[in-house]
């Protein structure tokens, strides 16, 4: 009697252990799928919480660009986009930021064709700006005049938010949601790296 006891004590407790390691791993696999992000914008917001960390400056809350984007031609494939904005005319600051952004794209290599560079300069600064010129040097890049009041309103409230007298790059996602910025005193290769990083990790669509 004793001995079928304790066996069935031991039954018991083997038991328990399945019943506690189907549970973990249940458990595990559910609050998986609960943390995986839906979006650019949330995968963002979970890896600055997780302490990985930008070369960049996270815009915060994410910005929608969407509206700046309307007179943007559309390309068949949606495309992450670095944004040249800010600035009066297009001085010797601005010029630089083109250049850093495109020899990046240019150093991207194969993914470089996920990626577009999109400049948006003050449509009251147009008179300051040999576009033949700018085009003639940056033959992929695409210009199109915003008015600066819409882009001030569009960061407003934002992390991104600033004076917009020098030139900035922003990273926008393929949403038009604008996740990164980097002033001119940012380094350019931590464009580059965080750029190789979310080509990487986001769906090639």
């Amino acid at each position: 009697m004793t001995e079928q006891t304790e066996l069935t004590s031991r039954q018991r407790q083997f038991q328990y252990q399945i019943w506690l390691m189907l549970i973990i791993v249940f458990g595990v696999i559910a609050a998986g799928f609960l943390m995986v992000p839906k979006t650019e914008e949330e995968r963002l917001a979970m890896m600055a919480r997780m302490g990985t960390t930008n070369q960049g400056e996270l815009v915060s809350p994410s910005v929608d660009m969407s509206a700046l984007f309307e007179a943007v031609p559309k390309s068949d494939t949606p495309k992450w986009k670095v944004l040249v904005v800010g600035g009066r005319g297009c001085d010797q600051g601005c010029e630089d930021v083109l250049i850093n952004s495109r020899q990046i794209h240019m150093l991207l290599g194969k993914s470089s064709g996920r990626l577009e560079r999109v400049y948006l300069p003050n449509v009251d600064d147009m008179q300051l700006i040999d576009t033949q010129e700018l085009q003639a040097v940056h033959p992929y890049l695409l210009i199109h005049p915003i008015e600066s009041a819409a882009l001030a309103a569009t960061i407003r409230g934002s992390s991104a938010d600033w004076d917009m007298l020098d030139t900035r790059y922003f990273v926008v996602t393929p949403d038009y949601q604008a996740v990164l910025y980097y002033t001119q005193q940012h380094d350019g290769g931590g464009l580059l790296e965080d750029l190789k990083h979310l080509l990487k990790y986001s769906p090639n669509r």
